[in-house]
């Protein structure tokens, strides 16, 4: 080959090599203008009186022509401007967010109300908290990204209604059964209404099952109220045993009252579970009335 074709296909191999690398430097570097994080929504799960979880949704877009991968996160939250919490996250596996794509991600905050009185004090109703931290990002060489974050979001102190039991009424007792009313009240101390669906229940006496079912009729609580539902029904003592009707004849009865209450409410439907046990008084027939 002589050297004027010899120089001229060196110089063509110069330019290919310059064009390859024009091509692959922004296509695989990672820059923060690329990728823009953004809240989409706010969600309460797992609400209980134990606590709950926050969860922020969260959209990345990612505008340059090569994926990126979100490797890890931090975060520090204060709850009523006093710190709650720092947390370092390190995902399994990252998660890939594709040239010119949204991936939506969720970063959930659990809520333990115990933990969370202990730092930072009592919460009577709500609280309002505020995480902000950094979204880790890596491109395919490996090179890193931090991404700024700021969320807000409130969340409430829930409470589990309160149990009482009021006097059992007896309306007619004899060796062989009894008529009788359990009332049991339920109090809210929520500063708002418990809009209730269904409540299932077990009433014991003693250590025998009495009734079973579900609680008819409008069941709802209002905010910081109560509300007494009445369950009358009919024992046959030679089902339930004697040892009930013993129970009833020197009263207080040990009385068990358990179940589940459903919910609907702002977050969702939430289920309860109750048990309460004691002693229940026996609410006399007044004067007057034919007796057993």
């Amino acid at each position: 080959m002589s050297a004027k074709r010899k120089s001229a296909a060196a110089r063509f191999a110069a330019a290919v090599i310059v064009a390859l690398l024009a091509f692959e430097g922004p296509a695989f570097g990672l820059s923060k203008k690329d990728l823009a994080v953004s809240l989409k929504e706010k969600r309460i799960r797992d609400l209980s009186s134990r606590g709950l979880t926050l969860a922020f949704y969260v959209g990345i877009r990612n505008s340059s022509a090569a994926a990126c991968f979100l490797a890890r996160y931090n975060y520090r939250v204060t709850v009523n401007q006093k710190e709650y919490l720092r947390l370092p996250v390190v995902l399994n596996e990252p998660i890939r967010v594709g040239a010119g794509e949204e991936v939506l991600i969720a970063i959930p905050l659990k809520v333990t109300y115990a933990l969370l009185f202990e730092a930072i004090g009592p919460v009577e109703e709500k609280a309002v908290c505020d995480m902000v931290g950094d979204l880790v990002f890596a491109d395919e060489k490996k090179k890193e990204e931090k991404i700024g974050f700021a969320f807000s979001g409130g969340f409430p102190i829930f409470k589990d209604p309160v149990v009482e039991f009021l006097p059992l009424r007896v309306n007619d007792l004899t060796v062989g059964g009894g008529d009788v009313v359990f009332d049991v009240k339920f109090g809210n101390p929520n500063n708002y209404d418990l809009i209730v669906d269904t409540i299932t229940y077990d009433l014991r006496f003693g250590e025998t099952m009495v009734l079973k079912g579900e609680v008819p009729g409008d069941k709802s609580v209002p905010a910081r109220g109560d509300k007494t539902l009445s369950l009358p029904f009919l024992m046959d003592f030679f089902e339930v045993g004697k040892e009930v009707h013993d129970l009833l004849q020197k009263p207080p009865a040990p009385c068990r009252f358990s179940g589940e209450i459903a919910i609907h409410s702002v977050w969702g439907r939430l289920v309860i579970a109750f048990d309460k046990a004691g002693p229940v008084d026996v609410a006399k027939k007044p004067e007057g009335n034919p007796g057993p």
